[in-house]
C-alpha cells in the first residue's frame, strides 16, 4: 500500500530545523522505508512550509513507526504531522 505522511513546518522552530536537516535527511534516506517521492511543499512565496513522503509500505504502523523515529518530529520542528493510505486512481500506479 501507498502511505503519504504531511507535515506542516512550526514557524517557531528555524534554528532546530537547520540544526537538524542533515540528521533527517539521513533518515529519510536510510533504506528503513521505501519511500517513492519525497520532498518540501512550498507556500505561495516559494517558502518552504513542511514536506510530504510518499512510500511503498506494509501498514500505517510501518509509516508511523519510521515518522516517530525522524530528527525533525522528535525535535518539534513540524507542528503538525499526519499519515494517511493513499491509493491512486490516475498515473503511473492507478
Amino acid at each position: 500500500m501507498l502511505a503519504v505522511r504531511v507535515a506542516i513546518s512550526n514557524p517557531e522552530k528555524a534554528a532546530a530545523r537547520a540544526a537538524y536537516l542533515e540528521d533527517h535527511k539521513r533518515h529519510l534516506r536510510s533504506g528503513r522505508l521505501c519511500i517513492v517521492q519525497s520532498g518540501p511543499i512550498l507556500d505561495e512565496a516559494g517558502k518552504g512550509s513542511g514536506g510530504v513522503v510518499v512510500a511503498d509500505v506494509v501498514s500505517l504502523e510501518e509509516m508511523r513507526r519510521f515518522s516517530a523515529e525522524d530528527p525533525f518530529v522528535l525535535h518539534e520542528v513540524y507542528s503538525s504531522v499526519s499519515i494517511y493510505e493513499w491509493r491512486p486512481t490516475i498515473g503511473a500506479r492507478g
